[in-house]
């Protein structure tokens, strides 16, 4: 019989996105269930169908929401004792914070933790006391904490955040890589790229960044534009899209 390992991310998208064909690799060793939030209806689903995995739905909200967080933790608590994993393998802050303290309540032996980003190094003040206690909270209900760069590996151990032993940095690529095969301009017809950039006002010498992400502070769309606001200046090329 497979033992069973449980993946949790605060939405679907990120099982169908940022764990693409990871849960499909580990179905071949173990039992795997996919727990989020099922946003819009039946995403979950489709996304755990699309890797031979079961899907679990649990709502779950990215913002601090502490009574529909405390409603998400009991509810995923008697998930885990019922399905008594092996593993519970989290990713994202708020299902970090939550998946670790229910497997942690629930006696998971292994209770694995991704940090693909740090949304405490843009607050301050009283939030910037909470965000720390909530990660200091994960890691210390975690067995192993995995940083997906060493980057934020010196920030978690320059602030104390668990004792060093608990961290390991996998490799030097994300959370599961870039496949840059699919960004060869040669799979695209020279007209198709020729029209693609005249519909976004480029010309052919333009020399295009693209930053791909939510427009919001935590992302460093604020340090992005000041820094192309300085190199425009001297680089008529550069474009950011």
């Amino acid at each position: 019989m497979k033992k069973k390992l449980i993946r949790i991310t605060t939405v679907s998208y990120s099982i169908k996105s940022l764990l693409k064909g990871q849960l499909k690799h580990m179905a071949n060793h173990y039992d795997v269930i996919g727990i989020a939030a099922s946003e819009p209806e039946g995403a979950l689903e489709l996304a755990c169908a699309e890797q031979n995995a079961r899907a679990i739905a649990i709502p779950m909200t990215r913002r601090i929401t502490p009574c529909q967080d405390l409603v998400s933790l009991f509810r995923l608590y008697r998930i885990l004792r019922r399905e008594k994993p092996y593993f519970v393998h989290t990713h994202t802050p708020k299902a970090g914070l939550i998946g670790m303290m229910a497997a942690y309540m629930a006696g998971v032996p292994h209770r694995l933790h991704d940090i693909a980003g740090l949304p405490l190094l843009e607050a301050s003040g009283l939030k910037l006391t909470l965000l720390n206690f909530i990660e200091k909270l994960t890691y210390a209900c975690a067995t192993r904490v995995y940083p997906n760069s060493r980057g934020i590996h010196k920030i978690v151990l320059d602030r104390k955040f668990a004792k060093p032993s608990k961290f390991k940095v996998l490799d030097r690529i994300s959370s599961n890589g870039v496949d840059t095969t699919r960004f060869d301009p040669a799979h695209f017809p020279a007209l198709e790229r020729k029209k693609l950039r005249a519909s976004l006002g480029l010309s052919e010498n333009d020399f295009v960044c693209i930053f791909i992400g939510r427009l919001v502070k935590d992302k460093g769309i604020n340090e992005l534009v000041a820094v192309f606001d300085r190199l425009t200046r001297t680089h008529a090329d550069l474009k950011l899209l």
